[in-house]
């Protein structure tokens, strides 16, 4: 009776961890994919940082409570949004850095807590397949703002006609580094110094790495899981 009900209760868990990185996803692909599209529209840019507040806060449930992971996101997220929004009114000198510091050191931790929770996975279930696309793109996020940041601090660090035509850097940087991760390269923006050109050499690396590690894992882990099936 005890074991039925632990049963049932690790599967409620599961189905509320399966929930909360489906929210995560949605709301990451409204932020990445839905965004650009509201840049010409002045009066609307307020939804594509409601949505990617919304981002920060949907990820912030969806870590770990192991270890004060899921603490550590919560500290983070309270001056990360302040300085966020301070930035968007242009309130302080420098929000909009301080930011995207913040926002950097945040996709770090996401990024480090939900490789640990696909990894101490012992069979791939949706929640496993959408804590997969999750990290992906926020990895895709991370680079992002590393690009904002060097280019802030260095103009002349990145060229191309996207920058010259944009007032928002940060979703035309979120697109290069996607671009990059997945080593596509279109050329319409191009590193211009050493340092630039590094940082999207190891996001490609990691592209390939992600790819090669991270995916094979899950189908050999589905592969082992399904020979345990048949085999019972």
């Amino acid at each position: 009776m005890n074991r039925h009900i632990a049963a049932k209760l690790k599967m409620s868990e599961n189905m509320v961890k399966t929930h909360r990185f489906r929210n995560l996803l949605f709301f990451l692909l409204l932020y990445i994919v839905g965004s650009p599209f509201l840049e010409p529209y002045p009066s609307l840019t307020v939804l594509a940082h409601v949505s990617l507040s919304m981002t920060f806060v949907v990820a912030v449930h969806a870590i770990t409570k192991v270890k004060n992971q899921h603490s550590i996101g919560s500290i983070l997220l309270v001056p990360l949004l302040i300085l966020y929004w301070l930035g968007f009114f242009d309130a302080l000198a420098f929000s909009r850095i301080g930011a995207q510091l913040l926002a950097t050191i945040f996709y770090a931790l996401l990024i480090y807590t939900f490789t640990l929770q696909i990894k101490r996975a012992r069979k791939v279930t949706s929640k496993e397949l959408y804590a997969t696309f999750c990290l992906y793109l926020i990895i895709g996020l991370f680079w992002g703002s590393l690009y904002t940041l060097l280019y802030s601090v260095d103009p002349g660090a990145y060229s191309g006609a996207l920058l010259e035509s944009t007032n928002n850097t940060s979703h035309t940087f979120n697109y290069f580094s996607l671009v990059t991760l997945t080593t596509l390269g279109y050329g319409d923006i191009t590193p211009q110094t050493a340092g630039a050109a590094a940082l999207c050499q190891m996001e490609a690396i990691f592209g390939q790495f992600f790819t090669a590690v991270v995916v094979a894992w899950l189908v050999g882990m589905f592969v082992s899981n399904r020979q345990e099936r048949n085999h019972k």
